[in-house]
């Protein structure tokens, strides 16, 4: 598979402060810089009119919504329903057997993971 179609798919990320978020983040940033999509990341509870508009002027220009949360708690899930935005794929970064720690650092093999996971969840958008 081999990321084209990048204006069809837009991936966003929760704006949380954990290995589990910055996964999420790092992923869908990569898999943008690939072409397999836009990549929105949110901004969270300090400025939500902000994550609004972005979301907006995003749903005139995509067809699919994937969101990739670290963990259970929804953050960004909340931040999409106020927003009107149902995601077409919602993927957690601990289903994949990875924990939520507070910390900034992970390992190479868990990003491969959920870099690998998220493109499975891509292929059939391409």
């Amino acid at each position: 598979m081999s990321g084209k179609n990048q204006s069809n798919v837009i991936i966003v990320t929760c704006p949380g402060g954990s290995n589990v978020s910055l996964l999420a983040y790092n992923a869908a940033s990569t898999l943008e810089k690939q072409g397999y999509c836009k990549f929105i990341r949110l901004s969270g509870d300090r400025f939500p009119e902000k994550d609004r508009q972005k979301l907006s002027e995003a749903q005139n220009n995509t067809s699919k919504w994937v969101l990739i949360e670290g963990c259970s708690k929804g953050c960004a899930k909340k931040v999409l329903d106020s927003a009107g935005v149902k995601p077409d794929e919602h993927f957690l970064v601990t289903s994949i057997g990875i924990e939520r720690e507070n910390k900034f650092d992970y390992t190479t093999e868990e990003f491969d993971k959920v870099l690998l996971a998220v493109k499975k969840i891509l292929e059939k958008y391409f």
